[in-house]
């Protein structure tokens, strides 16, 4: 008889590349899965991965059982989702977001999902974009909130909205009477986000353009950080204007206008679609139902 484990072993094997890394993600030894791989080829007359290779690679017939198998494995997905209660075992939840995330709704949605789902194991990273992005990728977390999606069909993108995005300085850089030229914003330090970063993809017309030389710039890979820089008089920044109002009120920043125009921050959600993906689909909406930008966890602290 088949088991689950054996194919998902066999699945994670040939998505992985190697049975280390199948390990590493199932939470098993590299013992264990080659047991449940031996297992499972001892079912067949011909193998189910090429020997002759150092990668794990499988045979035509491997192929074969693997598509099977990623057939089960949704199956039993949609049956753990539909058999679900309040004393359903534990599974990890691997979330990634951005900072910007993190300081406004992520503790609203991770109390919302331990109250749906008591026994789960929750496992959130922050990071900038391009790294959560590489680890969703390699399979090293499950679903990601940041401002970038993934053009494959392998993933799922849901839309979250935009964020109207606003040059900020101290009062002590600008006195809001008059509009700011080209020339007179290049005359002051940029202080932005790091490479990598959700902003410079979309503002690479602003802050990584050779004909618009600022006099410094300044970089770093935290947007709260920015503000404070930014509020000390240090230069003149790019930040979420929503987010950051509590500064402006408080007279720590002033918006600048500037005819320098930003685009607006677009945010998504990314998931991959091949396994769990009636759950994501549920983390996803409920992510939608939760967004909320505006508010920030600073200022009610």
């Amino acid at each position: 008889m088949f088991t689950l484990k054996q194919l998902e072993a066999l699945y994670w094997v040939s998505t992985l590349g190697s049975f280390e890394a199948a390990g590493s993600y199932l939470n098993v030894t590299q013992s264990t899965i080659s047991k449940r791989i031996g297992e499972l080829e001892g079912k067949f007359p011909v193998p189910l991965f090429d020997r002759s290779s150092r990668q794990s690679i499988l045979t035509s017939k491997g192929q074969d059982i693997r598509d099977i198998a990623e057939q089960m494995l949704r199956l039993n997905d949609r049956l753990t989702l539909t058999a679900r209660t309040a004393n359903a075992p534990p599974f990890r939840f691997r979330l990634g977001v951005t900072d910007l995330v993190a300081l406004s709704w992520l503790p609203q949605l991770l109390a919302t999902i331990m109250e749906r789902y008591p026994g789960i194991s929750l496992e959130p990273e922050i990071d900038l974009t391009s790294g959560l992005l590489e680890r969703l990728n390699e399979r090293r977390i499950d679903f990601v909130i940041c401002p970038r999606l993934i053009q494959h069909p392998q993933f799922v993108n849901m839309p979250l909205g935009e964020i109207e995005l606003v040059w900020m300085c101290s009062p002590k850089l600008y006195s809001g009477s008059a509009e700011l030229s080209r020339e007179d914003m290049l005359k002051f330090p940029l202080l932005i986000q790091s490479a990598g970063s959700m902003l410079r993809p979309i503002l690479q017309d602003v802050i990584d353009n050779p004909r618009m030389p600022f006099t410094k710039t300044i970089s770093c890979n935290n947007m709260a950080a920015l503000a404070e820089l930014a509020a000390h008089g240090l230069g003149i920044t790019i930040l979420p204007k929503a987010f950051f109002s509590r500064y402006v009120t408080d007279g720590r920043l002033r918006i600048i206008r500037s005819a320098l125009r930003l685009p607006k921050l677009e945010y998504f959600i990314t998931y991959r679609n091949d396994y769990n993906s009636l759950f994501f689909e549920e983390i996803a909406q409920l992510g939608i139902e939760l967004c909320d930008f505006e508010h920030s966890l600073a200022a009610t602290a």
